[in-house]
């Protein structure tokens, strides 16, 4: 696509869309890195050509130059360094390539920046297919929107270039995420042909028209295997009076992972969740006390669950009494017969207690088949003091009935490792039968992949 091409596609955008594209590139930064760089290295090289006798023909060590596998390795190591591989893309033209691979690896897209982002796949259309990553962000106003579109109004802008300008473009995408964006039938339909390739999607603050609508969105995208959800709410529901289609059978997910967090809005989208999706890994945030039971509820709907991956997040001072004189309230169920064979509690910083208790209150009957729990908590030795001992018993005892239980993993929470060894040596003097099963282990927090 030519220059001419270019200029008029752009025009074409902004009378559709009424928008304006800026007739100056805001590269000037990166412009002037290429200047300074390159300035850079001519003086190198001239200075170089002065000290080499014009006679002297240069040395075998003089153009040696590194594997291309090298070179590879060095960038794929540089991943997540944005400002080196900013320079090594403006260094070298053999390494714009392979640089560009992680630099656009990941756009985000939001109401302050969409029509740049235009004018960049625009201009670059080559640049599009580095991208596998897209978080799109609507206007902050999804129920207000969706009420528009129910009264015959068009969908917002930045919707409307996404779907229609944006996600042609962008057909390797393989993660998509997606928040405060209003959906009905036509907007399901808008999205249909766009992200073949997705197998990760993630929706948080949306409204459906209705919940077959979510049905179809998921549906339409086959190779989705991981849901990621956050308070999602349905204006109908799985009302038929309005509307004939209905979610279909079940669908089969490997991950789920559903976070509610303080949501002003009623969850009308959860009840579907429960009962229209199969996940063999379920991930769930608990918040508040109050979640422990809809948790229980929601497992239990799930026969095909294996891992179960529980996030105990910002507990509030009441709800963590309330455990203490209450134990029994963190007892987790899962569907019968048993088929978890992983427990996953992610304890933070500060709910090692909440952990504690929770495998304290295991039925074995209903963990028969457990393999492996793994535990993330703040492995200080203060902490592990801070948990009453009945508690301790009680994880001690539970687990230690559970035949099939190979390992119990900690992992510290925070990126201080010093204080692993006192932590760890505190909770091998209160779990004694697990120690005698040789089935403790402890390790520092995990590098992010």
């Amino acid at each position: 696509m030519d220059d001419a091409d270019v200029q008029s596609s752009l025009y074409a955008l902004a009378k559709e869309f009424d928008i304006q594209f800026s007739k100056e590139r805001r590269w000037q930064a990166v412009r002037g890195t290429v200047t300074r760089k390159w300035k850079s290295a001519t003086k190198v090289v001239r200075r170089r050509s002065q000290l080499t006798p014009s006679n002297q023909t240069p040395s075998p060590q003089s153009r040696w130059r590194l594997p291309i596998e090298l070179v590879e390795q060095i960038i794929d190591h540089l991943y997540d360094d944005f400002q080196t591989l900013r320079s090594c893309a403006v260094l070298c033209h053999g390494l714009v390539s392979y640089a560009r691979r992680y630099l656009f690896h990941t756009v985000v897209i939001r109401e302050n920046n969409f029509v740049d982002c235009v004018s960049l796949f625009v201009r670059n259309p080559h640049l599009a297919g580095h991208v596998r990553d897209v978080y799109f962000e609507g206007d902050g106003k999804p129920f207000e929107s969706l009420q528009a579109l129910l009264n015959g109004d068009r969908p917002p802008k930045i919707l409307r270039v996404f779907a229609l300008v944006l996600a042609p473009r962008l057909p390797n995408v393989v993660r998509l995420t997606m928040k405060d964006i209003p959906f009905d039938q036509n907007i399901v339909a808008m999205f249909a042909p766009h992200f073949p390739r997705v197998f990760s999607l993630s929706l948080f603050d949306c409204w459906f028209r209705c919940n077959a609508d979510l049905d179809d969105l998921i549906k339409n995208h086959p190779l989705v295997h991981t849901l990621r959800c956050g308070r999602l709410c349905s204006r109908y529901g799985a009302s038929d009076q309005d509307f004939s289609v209905q979610p279909g059978p079940t669908l089969t997910m490997r991950s789920l992972k559903i976070t509610e967090a303080y949501s002003p809005s009623p969850l009308t989208l959860m009840p579907w969740l429960v009962t229209h999706i199969d996940p063999e890994t379920l991930i769930y945030t608990l918040y508040r006390l109050s979640q422990v039971a809809k948790l229980n509820h929601t497992i239990a709907g799930y026969p095909s669950l294996r891992h179960l991956h529980v996030i105990f997040y910002h507990w509030r001072k009441s709800d963590t009494r309330e455990v203490i004189d209450c134990p029994q309230a963190m007892a987790l169920v899962p569907s019968y017969p048993p088929n978890l064979v992983t427990l996953t509690l992610d304890a933070k910083l500060h709910s090692l207690l909440l952990a504690v208790h929770a495998l304290a209150q295991l039925d074995p009957h209903a963990f028969v088949r457990l393999t492996t729990v793994n535990i993330t908590a703040h492995l200080l030795a203060e902490d592990v003091e801070a948990v009453a001992l009945e508690a301790w018993a009680g994880m001690d005892q539970t687990l230690s009935v559970l035949l099939s239980l190979g390992a119990v993993n900690f992992t510290n929470a925070c990126n201080d490792a010093a204080h692993i060894e006192d932590g760890a040596a505190a909770i091998i003097a209160r779990l004694p039968v697990l120690t005698v099963r040789r089935v403790l282990s402890f390790s520092p927090k995990k590098a992010r992949e």
